[in-house]
């Protein structure tokens, strides 16, 4: 089985207030080309599709004729979206049954029933070439009771998912897991852990029974395994300034109880992001270089300054004239107080875009981190409410 492993395409995402609109359309382009080349079995979205819960009437507008122009692209191939945390399950899902008639599968939420969750609905045949498992994100605490009355009901439901997949898999065909999640693989240690402000769980979370998992979330594309079974694709545009590395879509072959064959297809944006210079300077020394950047580069721009005494009163009036002329797009300055430790410049060094592009949750962990106070039990509080209120939304 052949399939596009893409995700994290966060459409309507707006780059310090400029709009993004072309940028998704050639990414767009570029996607339907490799879909016409490749002619994959099936194209996966694993979650953040709107990088807004409630995108505007444009950005759904670009998202229906894309997905139709890749259908037609290759009309054998089977398209299957789930939701991601940016997403709202409901409003994703809103249209499920007429996105049917063209291949489309949109998974947004688990489909609930009252003796538990509809398996099968989240098992999608991909003609006779194989099986794709599609979960979309879920808090932990929302998963169902786990069978055994356990407390871990993540794990339980991916056993009992692969466990139904197995029974259907008769004729033993490779099996691809869809997750919205953050996993990692920790050799000897199966409980979460941190890295770089955001919890990962162990890969073993999973389960087994998969020949690969098409994961979300994780923007710089990484495979997860050593045996190349489970892989973050990455985000195939920029996102925030940190994400300045080449951005891709995956292309899997899969074979039952097989490693994976992948090839990594580049996505070359029509914008990249650049922090300039790479070390910080002194705010003058900035603008000077910014002066001298290249007037046919089309990047974002983010200039890097040290100071003991902030910046000054007409700092962004100076960068945006010295901008001028260029194809490029002044948007912010990333200071490094000297009067501050290392490690408080680690707590406290967000830029306002990635701010933004931070979930509710992640704001909170890195504010009760800066406090020196455990954050899970507030966290799942959290998790909790924002379940409901967005349950009470979708009534």
């Amino acid at each position: 089985m052949k399939i596009l492993h893409t995700s994290d395409w966060h459409l309507g995402h707006e780059h310090y207030n400029y709009r993004r609109q072309d940028e998704f359309e050639d990414f767009f382009c570029q996607l339907r080309r490799i879909v016409e080349d490749e002619k994959p079995d099936a194209l996966l979205v694993s979650g953040d599709v709107y990088h807004s819960s409630v995108p505007a009437i444009s950005t759904q507008t670009m998202y229906t004729e894309a997905m139709l122009d890749l259908h037609l692209a290759c009309p054998q191939m089977t398209i299957v979206v789930t939701a991601g945390n940016h997403d709202s399950a409901s409003r994703l899902e809103v249209d499920r049954s007429l996105w049917g008639h063209f291949k489309v599968h949109v998974v947004g939420t688990l489909a609930r029933t009252p003796e538990g969750v509809d398996l099968d609905r989240h098992i999608i045949p991909i003609a006779d070439k194989g099986w794709v498992v599609a979960v979309p994100h879920v808090f932990k605490q929302n998963f169902p009771p786990a069978p055994d009355g356990g407390t871990d009901r993540q794990t339980a439901f991916f056993k009992v998912l692969l466990d139904r997949v197995a029974q259907l898999n008769t004729q033993q065909k490779p099996v691809v897991l869809m997750a919205h999640l953050a996993v990692a693989e920790k050799e000897g240690n199966t409980t979460p852990y941190d890295v770089g402000g955001m919890e990962f769980d162990d890969i073993s979370t999973l389960g087994t029974g998969f020949d690969y998992a098409a994961l979300g979330h994780i923007h710089q594309p990484r495979t997860v395994t050593s045996d190349s079974r489970a892989r973050y694709c990455g985000a195939p545009l920029p996102i925030t300034f940190r994400e300045e590395y080449e951005h891709s879509v995956t292309m899997a072959e899969i074979d039952h109880e097989k490693p994976p064959k992948l090839r990594i297809i580049p996505i070359h944006p029509l914008r990249h992001v650049r922090t300039i210079p790479k070390e910080p300077v002194d705010f003058d020394k900035a603008i000077d270089i910014l002066k001298e950047h290249d007037p046919d580069d089309t990047a974002y721009i983010q200039l890097h300054v040290k100071s003991a005494n902030g910046l000054p009163p007409d700092c962004n009036e100076r960068a945006i004239n010295a901008a001028k002329g260029k194809k490029c797009r002044f948007c912010t300055f990333l200071l490094v107080d000297e009067r501050d430790s290392a490690a408080r410049r680690q707590l406290i060094d967000v830029t306002p875009d990635e701010f933004k592009a931070m979930t509710p949750v992640e704001v909170a962990r890195r504010y009760l981190e800066g406090k020196g106070l455990p954050p899970e039990e507030y966290i799942e509080m959290l998790q909790f409410a924002i379940e409901t209120i967005n349950e009470e939304k979708a009534r």
